[in-house]
């Protein structure tokens, strides 16, 4: 059986649960064909995939994570973001003209799930964030930027409706999250009445946990000293300027927190080095392989990152309590720290106020306070096997007689 799975580019969270399932699919036997761009590409070039570099197409952002509309419209425009993404698609009609997938997975590529459409193919859609909502933004001051405030507003609210009506071709539309009560992307989900039928709650499309230790040592336990120290593991992921920005502001604060913690930073660049720098008492990556990532994401008192729903369910598996500092304006990953924490999973972060003292408050309140909760999470709902299902959908996909 072949597959080919078109994957968003932007940041590293769709590429990577991708990445789990094209490894299962490979075990059993199939053969995988990847579409990504950006990160995404990067990504899949590091882990061997088979990949077609596709077109970029991206929101513009700010220095600090921030979507700038303005920016947006401006230098992409409409008609250069519209001819980004045709080109896109053209570049998806041709990839799986040639291969001959017998099924077209697509996450979160209204690309990939539009060419497999028109070819007939069975498409599965996996995604978390059916709504696309407009970030949040104070009104501005000047009359020009109020202008273009409003302009985004008008063509975001039919955009968006062209997306969740687009979102329907696939056939399957996964949701790779946790069943209610639990679900984090519940504020994301307004999903259109005669689309609800084809929707799975299926449940983290994560790794299966395994119990290793770090560099041969037990959980926290520092290289040098070998006292016993938790693991504090900020682990940062998201579109480049976001991630740098992000990471610059804790390699600084985290030299603040107290010695109590064994601190670990990665900073998701999948082009940067796999060689651990010591930056006084805070190790530091820009890169971590995959055995690594996990090694430390197992070991791990408490998670430090984004609030992507990628990391969320890696930390939700694994009972993990977390500290999430969502970019400013960005209001999916919003949604998603609001209700990690309303679950009691999580200490939500303002990037703006963020400090060393804040940031010791918030690992020490979320030791204190979240990690009882996060097992619960985990031995109620955490547990669900979100790669098997999708295993079989793709075969009774391949199989069904309608394609």
């Amino acid at each position: 059986m072949k597959v080919y799975i078109g994957s968003c580019g932007m940041g590293l969270g769709h590429v990577t649960r991708c990445s789990v399932i094209a490894g299962e699919f490979s075990r059993r036997g199939m053969d995988v064909y990847f579409s990504s761009y950006s990160d995404g590409f990067d990504y899949l070039k590091r882990t061997g995939f088979r990949c077609f570099a596709a077109v970029p197409v991206s929101f513009r952002t700010r220095e600090d994570g921030t979507i700038d509309l303005k920016l947006t419209m401006t230098q992409n425009g409409v008609t250069i973001s519209l001819w980004k993404f045709l080109k896109q698609l053209v570049g998806e009609l041709v990839q799986i003209g040639s291969y001959g997938p017998d099924v077209v997975v697509s996450d979160t590529r209204i690309s990939t799930l539009i060419a497999g459409f028109l070819f007939r193919k069975p498409t599965l859609l996996i995604l978390n964030q059916y709504s696309v909502q407009m970030p949040n933004y104070d009104r501005p001051v000047k009359l020009w930027d109020r202008f273009m405030l409003f302009s985004a507003q008008i063509a975001w609210k039919y955009a968006s409706k062209v997306l969740e009506l687009l979102w329907g071709l696939g056939n399957v539309i996964v949701v790779p999250d946790l069943k209610p009560p639990f679900t984090i992307s519940r504020y994301n989900l307004t999903i259109p009445v005669g689309f609800k039928r084809k929707v799975k709650m299926i449940g983290p499309l994560s790794p299966g946990e395994k119990t290793r230790s770090i560099a041969g040592l037990p959980n926290g336990i520092h290289s040098v000293t070998r006292e016993f120290r938790p693991l504090v593991f900020a682990c940062v992921s998201g579109p480049n300027s976001d991630r740098k920005h992000l990471v610059n502001i804790l390699s600084g604060i985290l030299r603040e927190v107290p010695d109590e913690w064994n601190l670990v930073l990665s900073s998701g660049d999948p082009k940067g080095s796999t060689v651990a720098r010591q930056v006084g008492r805070l190790t530091y990556y820009e890169w971590m392989e995959h055995d690594a990532y996990e090694e430390h994401f197992d070991k791990a008192a408490v998670i430090v990152s984004r609030a992507g729903h990628g990391t969320i369910m890696r930390a939700v598996t694994k009972a993990k309590p977390m500290v999430l500092i969502p970019p400013p304006n960005h209001t999916e990953q919003a949604n998603n720290a609001r209700r990690a924490e309303e679950i009691g999973l999580a200490i939500v972060l303002d990037q703006v106020r963020l400090n060393g003292d804040v940031l010791t408050r918030a690992v020490k309140d979320s030791l204190a306070n979240n990690a009882s909760s996060a097992e619960t999470v985990r031995d109620l709902a955490g547990r669900d096997g979100g790669v098997e299902a999708i295993v079989e959908i793709v075969r009774e996909l391949a199989e069904s007689p309608r394609f």
